[in-house]
């Protein structure tokens, strides 16, 4: 080799040094190619049912894949990936189905791969669908990072492409049984009683239920008690009507302000001849005060060691005709009594009926005020029976030696008259 030759050599390997030394050194990384994978679902069950409008929440996935990457190659790491669909809207669409989906277009921003979002439709399926199975279009669309160029040592240029793809999610429609309330009836209901909810319920529904049982059940807590939860229908065709009875017992503390909740549900054989169910339906119930009682203001009093019969006015100030009243009055020392139940008969509200008792009071007894505890027993007018609360009734004892000097006094008043009488007549003969 000439000299000249080795001078250019040298020349060469002197600036890829000088090049080296005041270059700076990238650990960049760079994809030369990615694929979008989209997929869609709904999240939960497929099915709808005929006749009912519905949410559905739709799930779309990004499955992207990167297919190549290179590291450390003097290169900017891009902001973006090509695996990434960017200001993604998502479009759902009835298609050849008879599905009617009222909801607009749903945005759901930048999906990374690995990710799942989710976007809510209303849809509805009208009564004349048929059941089956079939395919509901959705139609997404985004852009994607396809290119990007560095320029120089800080400057990174991008292209982007728009894309909109159709993805297809599968449902089912099904028949089933759907509950209308028509009337709720607790027209025999009063708190600390028992008594019947009456509901007239309609199916709605496509499907003709077979084997029908109607389930009644309190939510949470609540005062009502059915005696029996279930009753027994057997056919309930699609647009006809069903009266069912539920015996239920209130309890004493019930407040008869509130209406309670309840719900009700259908259990039958669908037209697959499979079991099914149709959703809860919300209902409430409410009842009536307990019928209600004062006394009137008598003064009733007996004789220590005596006996005596009182006198008790019983008025009906609750809301509703009684039958069958019979007062029943509790005997406690100093009484007793062969003789404590009363027959009241009917009484309409504001009604007074008279009841009276033959109490004896045992000799020694204390003179003072007692207050004996009376009830009384009834029918409504579906002859259910109720117990009243217990009512005061006052009594008054009496001391027996002031009354027998009292009566001694009168006694001797009596004898001293009469002996004047006579002495007076015998001085006119």
């Amino acid at each position: 080799m000439t000299g000249h030759g080795r001078s250019v050599i040298f020349f060469i390997f002197l600036i890829v040094i000088l090049i080296s030394i005041t270059s700076p050194v990238y650990a960049g990384d760079k994809y030369s190619s990615g694929e979008m994978v989209l997929t869609a679902g709904i999240g939960g069950s497929n099915e709808l049912q005929i006749g009912e409008k519905t949410q559905v929440i739709v799930t779309v996935a990004n499955a992207g894949l990167i297919n190549m990457k290179f590291v450390n190659t003097g290169t900017i790491t891009p902001d973006y990936l090509p695996t990434t669909a960017l200001s993604l809207t998502a479009l759902l669409d009835g298609g050849t189905s008879p599905v009617q989906v009222s909801s607009d277009p749903q945005v759901l921003g930048d999906v990374k791969a690995g990710t799942v979002v989710q976007a809510p439709f209303v849809v509805t399926v009208p009564d004349y669908a048929q059941a089956g199975s079939y395919q509901l279009p959705l139609t997404v669309k985004y852009k994607y990072m396809d290119e990007a160029t560095q320029h120089g040592l800080d400057e990174i240029q991008y292209s982007f492409k728009e894309e909109e793809q159709t993805l297809y999610i599968p449902v089912t429609l099904r028949k089933s049984v759907r509950l209308d309330v028509n009337s709720i009836n607790t027209g025999d209901l009063y708190v600390g009683g028992d008594g019947h909810i009456i509901i007239n319920v309609t199916n709605t529904g496509s499907d003709d239920g077979k084997n029908t049982v109607f389930y009644l059940e309190p939510v949470g807590k609540g005062p009502i008690a059915p005696y029996q939860d279930s009753v027994y229908q057997g056919d309930f065709p699609a647009k006809t009507s069903a009266t069912l009875s539920y015996k239920v017992s209130v309890a004493s503390n019930a407040d008869p302000s509130i209406q309670y909740p309840l719900t009700l549900q259908a259990v039958y054989t669908d037209y697959q001849g499979l079991t099914a169910q149709s959703d809860k339906k919300s209902i409430s119930a409410g009842f009536r005060p307990k019928i209600s009682f004062v006394i009137g203001d008598q003064q009733n009093t007996i004789n220590s060691g005596g006996e005596g019969v009182i006198t008790v006015h019983y008025k009906n100030t609750g809301s509703d005709t009684i039958y069958n009243a019979q007062a029943g009055i509790t005997i406690v020392d100093p009484f007793t009594s062969e003789d404590d139940q009363a027959y009241l008969g009917m009484m309409k509200p504001g009604d007074t009926a008279v009841a009276k008792f033959k109490l004896n009071v045992n000799s020694g007894s204390t003179a003072k005020q007692y207050a004996l505890d009376s009830e009384i027993r009834y029918t409504d007018e579906n002859l259910t029976e109720f117990v009243s609360d217990p009512i005061k009734v006052p009594v008054t004892v009496t001391d027996s030696s002031g009354n027998t000097m009292l009566i001694s006094g009168i006694i001797i008043l009596i004898i001293i008259g009469g002996g004047y009488l006579y002495l007076r007549r015998r001085q006119l003969i």
